[in-house]
């Protein structure tokens, strides 16, 4: 993508992928894989403590909740409630 084509974008997208590329770092994967590699070799550490990226893919998600399966389930027993079937992550 060339610097012309990003100018052209709207503003809105061009702050979602600001967003996108602050929680999801460029590189983060080979660095998860690596210090997979380094826990099969026994360092101790955590990874986000080795690694900026991960450490900022960890902050990002942890912002993320879903909601509890059992709220779900108390939703679905209330009145009228058997005809909503929304999906329930375990």
């Amino acid at each position: 993508m060339s610097v012309s084509d990003v100018l052209e974008l709207p503003y809105e997208e061009f702050l979602g992928w600001f967003k996108f590329f602050k929680a999801r770092p460029v590189g983060w994967q080979e660095d998860q894989r690596t210090s997979l590699l380094l826990s099969a070799q026994g360092v101790k550490k955590k990874p986000q403590e080795i690694f900026p990226s991960l450490a900022s893919l960890y902050r990002g998600n942890k912002g993320q909740k879903s909601i509890d399966p059992n709220f779900l389930k108390m939703l679905q027993r209330a009145k009228q409630g058997d005809e909503w079937a929304p999906t329930i992550e375990d």
